[in-house]
């Protein structure tokens, strides 16, 4: 996948902070997760497919930008010898 994500860090601005990028694969995830709670909120009856197909998407999107983020901190030159 690491061509893909190359790919896809060229894609984010310059100015973007890598722990943005990462903040906005966890809203992402938040909404998947509020999906499923807004239908059914003790997650034991019956939910729209459509919120399946939502919580697939965030997923991916969530582990791109989880990926991407290092790439965009030495892209930025804000990485340090840490992380």
């Amino acid at each position: 996948m690491n061509v893909f994500w190359y790919w896809a860090v060229e894609f984010l601005p310059m100015w973007m902070a890598p722990n943005l990028v990462t903040f906005i694969g966890f809203l992402f995830m938040l909404s998947a997760y509020g999906g499923f709670l807004f239908f059914d909120t003790r997650f034991e009856g019956d939910v729209p497919a459509w919120t399946f197909l939502w919580s697939a998407v965030a997923m991916f999107v969530y582990e791109t930008l989880d990926a991407v983020d290092g790439k965009q901190a030495r892209r930025t030159n804000s990485s340090s010898p840490m992380g």
